[in-house]
């Protein structure tokens, strides 16, 4: 035993002094985690800590090639497929969700006088730190960036919990045991012990076990005077040997005969063989957390998790293929009973819901027994309940009427022998955790689904075609094809509601309220007047009316431009008072012709509480079609512009707040996703600022028309950093008021960028898309899919402004379609590789 008393422990429970350190923080459990923690404990501070690389066999960490794309430089992306970014994308969109839904209004500190006091909470309350902790050695701990976990620690002596979720996917980079310099370890368990070890150093000379500590009693206080955050880490159920239980002699029970551990498997009877070298990794982590804790009196809690599913799963994960498969088979394009990565049907796995796993990890950081120096824990996180994925797919194709009663066939291999079975004991979890699985396999899956299709299917249909329009629109007839399209796309939307409502009945939560975005489980529900929103779940707003107003002026327009200056105090618009005849669309024209186009094809929305607009109806400035028959009201005159009023809740900006999640600004609607704003006529919509004058219009709107090869423009945006503006401002600076969210919408942007080490678009203080000049290819589904991922980016982060979205979403957009065409062969015209001009 020891000489002296171990480390003295700091208090487990959770709450507002608190400060948690989450390593692996974009993954499946770490960001859920972080979501809880602030939900259910608000902790003062979150330090979070990944890697944001994408992981392959090649390496851990994307290189896009330089701009010019030669053949040799294209090949760096052969280095990575698919999968590997399918599973990039989805750690940063779970990262982003994190900082997007705790950096929301209801998570700032307020002052007495109602106002956020002055600082970011939401900014102060959270660190993100892109690191890789997984050592190499000899000198592991002399290089890379595993120095920067000691700098997080010494930076904040006050952390009080530690969670290491971190884990990477073995590839035959990674070894569990390095056997050269270069080669890299598959855990950084052994770099997070190490931290506690120099924290027992740095509070009082050598741990209370060694020898210098036995010498001198005084050396030996000091270090049990040193209170250690409460760790816990991640283990595996891979651990437990559950390949033998395939050939094993069986019970009339089923249950493996002459095992020393059969399942369920408990955790204090013996382990043999762990069933992959994962799980050999995770049980040298738990040997190392034993071996720190008999020498330095490092206390921690290891969760042996078993297999975890849910909303935000990883695409690698079985549950997750098994829905995709389901959907693409209720789609009419699969089968839906695909073999996942070789997976046997009637292999027996216990399921654990996510939100069943966060509870466990919030049970454990609070658990320790009395005592001064309590034994490191090891605990299953599992249901005790085992299933199997024809279970599964059997469970998810029955909210799908085509897909009920089929029976899936066998994978490969399958019947060449029996199925292995990992079943967690649940004993000692609900015992000394108090932890207890409360989620059924039905409902998380029913919840899983619904996420799922809101993954593969994010936007409802384009209300611009046939498809996407219902009879009585204001609109042409449609022929009797478009009329058949537009039959089968309601029953289409008429389904999709009826599975919806089969999975809200089966995960046993009531309807979502379109604001609510635990209960939609991050899902975006868009404004009813956005060209994204599913019309069975949208958010009203004052846009509903001036969508439709606007839509019914601007019919018969081949394009249009438009403006947005919804200041409550607005007393006119800027560029109203231009003398550039080439401005403005329908300029040149003559007659009649040119008098209709002018008013019905360039059209300001105004707040109809503005200055403006009473002046506008005071003074009678009203244009009156008199061949109009579609019966609009007169619509009022300014300068060149038909100013459409927009009713605002209060007549003030503040007015103007709609939610993901709580906070953001309304104004950008139009200006980034203008499909349901104007006539099905309309080909391309050009907005620009309200100071702002386009120097050559008619040249901007050919340019658009030619397109690049192939015709495949979505939209076009000036950049800022390259060349001219192609506008002139002429009067104000066209901008709301800076975001509280701003700063830590570039923080995190700015931290992909970093981990994908690319030439990913922007990074500066300014974004580098000048977006007071954006013009739209309003046919074009590709550029409405854009244009819906770019709005749903900008409204979830409550910004002041859409720059840095747009330059982001179009980053991204470069990056999929460089891969994409890299690995079909193809070149990529915009930068002159496929023989265009460039």
């Amino acid at each position: 035993g020891r000489a002296a008393a171990a480390a003295a422990p700091s208090d487990p429970s959770l709450g507002p002094d608190s400060v948690v350190l989450i390593t692996g923080a974009a993954g499946f459990v770490g960001s859920e985690l972080a979501l809880a923690l602030r939900r259910v404990y608000r902790v003062r501070r979150l330090l979070l800590v990944d890697n944001l690389g994408i992981e392959s066999e090649a390496g851990s960490a994307y290189v896009p090639p330089p701009s010019g794309g030669s053949p040799a430089t294209r090949k760096v992306y052969e280095r990575y497929g698919e999968e590997e970014l399918s599973a990039f994308e989805i750690k940063r969109q779970r990262l982003f969700r994190v900082f997007q839904e705790l950096t929301a209004a209801d998570f700032y500190d307020e002052d007495e006088d109602g106002g956020d006091g002055g600082g970011l909470r939401g900014l102060d309350s959270m660190r993100l730190y892109r690191a890789d902790l997984r050592p190499s050695i000899p000198e592991f701990f002399d290089i890379g960036e595993v120095p920067l976990l000691e700098g997080i620690f010494q930076s904040h002596p006050d952390i009080t919990h530690v969670v290491h979720l971190a884990d990477v996917p073995l590839s035959g980079q990674n070894q569990a045991v390095p056997r050269s310099k270069d080669s890299i370890k598959t855990g950084p368990m052994e770099a997070v012990l190490e931290e506690f070890r120099l924290m027992l150093l740095r509070g009082g000379g050598p741990s209370s076990s060694s020898p210098e500590a036995k010498a001198d009693p005084a050396a030996a206080s000091a270090a049990a005077s040193v209170r250690l955050p409460h760790l816990v880490y991640a283990s595996s159920h891979e651990v437990y040997d559950w390949l033998s239980t395939a050939d094993a002699p069986v019970d009339r029970d089923g249950r493996p005969l002459n095992s020393p551990n059969p399942p369920p498997f408990r955790e204090d009877l013996p382990i043999t063989t762990p069933s992959t070298l994962h799980g050999t990794n995770k049980l040298m982590d738990e040997m190392l957390a034993a071996s720190y804790h008999s020498t330095h009196g490092i206390y921690s809690v290891g969760l042996r998790f078993f297999p975890v599913y849910g909303p935000w799963c990883s695409p690698d994960s079985e549950v997750y293929g098994v829905s995709v498969s389901t959907l693409d088979a209720a789609a009419g394009e699969g089968s839906g009973d695909e073999d996942e990565d070789g997976a046997f049907e009637g292999d027996v796995r216990d399921y654990v819901y996510i939100d069943d796993a966060v509870d466990a990890v919030l049970a454990a950081m609070q658990y320790r027994p009395g005592g001064e120096d309590p034994p490191a824990v090891v605990a299953n996180v599992g249901t005790g309940k085992g299933s199997t994925l024809r279970d599964i797919r059997e469970e998810l194709a029955g909210h799908f009427p085509g897909l009920k009663g089929q029976t899936p066939k066998a994978a490969a291999g399958e019947g060449e022998r029996r199925a292995t079975v990992s079943i967690a004991s649940a004993e000692r979890s609900e015992s000394i955790l108090g932890f207890k699985a409360r989620t059924s396999l039905r409902e998380g899956l029913a919840q899983t689904l619904e996420w799922q299709r809101d993954r593969q299917f994010p936007y409802g249909p384009d209300p611009r075609s046939p498809a996407g329009l219902d009879p009585g629109d204001g609109g042409p007839e449609p022929d009797e094809a478009a009329a058949a399209a537009a039959r089968e796309a309601r029953r289409l939307r008429d389904e999709d509601r009826a599975v919806s409502d089969s999975l809200l009945d089966a995960s046993g939560v009531d309807e979502c309220s379109p604001l609510d975005r635990d209960c939609l489980r991050g899902s975006p529900a868009f404004p009813c007047a956005s060209e994204c929103a599913k019309e069975w779940r949208c958010t009203p707003s004052p846009w509903d009316d001036a969508a439709a107003l606007s839509s019914a002026v601007t019919a018969g327009c081949d394009a249009v431009l438009y403006t947005v200056a919804l200041d409550g105090g607005l007393e006119g618009i800027p560029s109203a008072e231009s003398e550039d005849s080439s401005s403005f669309v329908g300029a040149g024209l003559a007659g009649d012709v040119g008098r209709r186009t002018r008013a019905r094809c360039n059209v300001a929305f105004v707040s109809d509480s503005s200055p403006l607009v009473g002046r506008l109806r005071d003074g009678g400035k009203v244009y009156t079609d008199d061949e109009d028959e579609t019966g609009l009201p007169p619509l009022l005159r300014h300068g060149p512009w038909t100013v459409l009023p927009v009713p605002s809740p209060d007549g003030e900006k503040s007015g103007w707040l709609h939610s993901f999640s709580g906070t953001y600004s309304l104004e950008h609607l139009p200006k980034l996703s203008p499909g349901r704003f104007f006539g099905r006529s309309v080909r391309i919509a050009a907005y620009v600022g309200p100071d702002v004058v386009a120097d050559d219009l008619p040249g901007l709107l050919k340019r658009m028309d030619d397109g690049p090869p192939k015709g495949r423009t979505a939209l076009m945006v000036p950049e800022s950093v390259w060349g001219g503006r192609g506008h002139a401002i002429i009067g104000g600076d066209g901008t709301t008021a800076p975001g509280r969210n701003d700063r830590v919408q570039t923080l995190v942007y700015n931290a992909v960028r970093i981990a994908v080490r690319g030439d990913l678009l922007g990074g500066g203080p300014r974004p580098a898309l000048d977006t007071s000049l954006v013009v739209h290819n309003l046919p074009s589904e590709d550029s409405r899919l854009f244009r819906c991922d770019s709005y749903a980016e900008t409204a979830a982060w409550g910004a002041s402004s859409d720059g840095h979205g747009l330059e982001f979403m179009a980053s991204l957009h470069d990056l999929w379609s460089r891969a994409v065409n890299s690995w079909t062969g193809h070149g990529t015209w915009w930068t002159g590789d496929d023989g265009g001009d460039g």
